[in-house]
């Protein structure tokens, strides 16, 4: 990539390369991009919520947690704007100025949830800002990773609102009062993880696809933690309701560490 300074006039200077991948930045990539689909999945639901009644003041607890979670995973990410190349990229920026507006948001956000009756031109105002920050700092996690996007841009995309339905998920589980719906979220789940599958096998089929299985036993293994475990672990949960407290964390823990090995494989 280049940039050239003083609009267009002058020389180019080449965009320093973004550092050699490791596990720690994988891991805050994986972080940052499930805290990033939380907040966007709880910035929809809360615009379209109205209060007033028992069931939607236990959903307005349930989001101040969830962005709460949200917020703090997000913030992971911006370990990966370290060390700061020498000449700034565009995409450095961008993300910069990204992770700026879904932090900034989605704490707004909480801070609106505890009133009693939050203006809902403002709440749609935030959800929009959140979303969009969102949505630019997955594409910024992308384009600092690789400088390019092609279809990873997409599979990172279903992979992060995957990572933040199994965590919201998991809250529903552990936070929510009286009785659960324990397989209730199990067809979004089923849905999730069909179109995660389906765009990382596309992002992967430009690098050599699934084949042979001696030098791709690292994407066969994401895929067994991003699809087949979470899909098991929730079946579980149509002869086991009672289990969907342990069971739910566990498929947001099996999402979180697909998307690591995800990461990783990309390197």
């Amino acid at each position: 990539m280049e940039s050239s300074l003083g609009g267009g006039r002058g020389p180019a200077i080449a965009e320093a390369a973004p550092p050699a991948p490791t596990v720690l930045r994988a891991g805050l990539s994986a972080l940052a991009g499930a805290g990033c689909g939380l907040v966007l999945w709880l910035a929809l639901s809360g615009a379209l919520l109205a209060r007033g009644t028992g069931t939607t003041r236990y959903l307005v607890d349930l989001q101040l947690w969830g962005l709460g979670l949200g917020v703090l995973l997000a913030a992971a990410g911006l370990g990966l704007l370290w060390p700061r190349p020498a000449v700034p990229g565009r995409w450095w920026l961008r993300g910069a100025v990204a992770w700026i507006v879904v932090l900034a948001s989605g704490i707004a956000l909480a801070l609106l949830q505890l009133r009693t009756q939050p203006d809902p031109t403002a709440q749609a105002l935030l959800a929009v800002l959140a979303c969009s920050g969102a949505l630019a700092t997955i594409a910024a996690l992308v384009l600092l990773e690789t400088g390019q996007a092609g279809m990873r841009l997409p599979a990172r995309l279903a992979l992060a609102l995957l990572g933040g339905a199994t965590l919201l998920f998991a809250l529903i589980a552990l936070r929510w009062p009286g009785p659960i719906l324990a397989a209730g979220p199990v067809p979004s789940l089923v849905l999730l993880v069909a179109v995660t599958a389906g765009l990382l096998a596309a992002a992967w089929q430009g690098q050599g696809g699934l084949r042979p299985w001696a030098q791709r036993r690292g994407r066969w293994l994401a895929l067994l933690l991003l699809a087949a475990l979470p899909l098991l672990l929730a079946a579980l949960l149509y002869l086991q309701p009672d289990w969907a407290r342990a069971l739910w964390p566990l498929v947001a823990l099996s999402v979180l560490a697909g998307t690591l090995v995800e990461r990783l494989e990309s390197r």
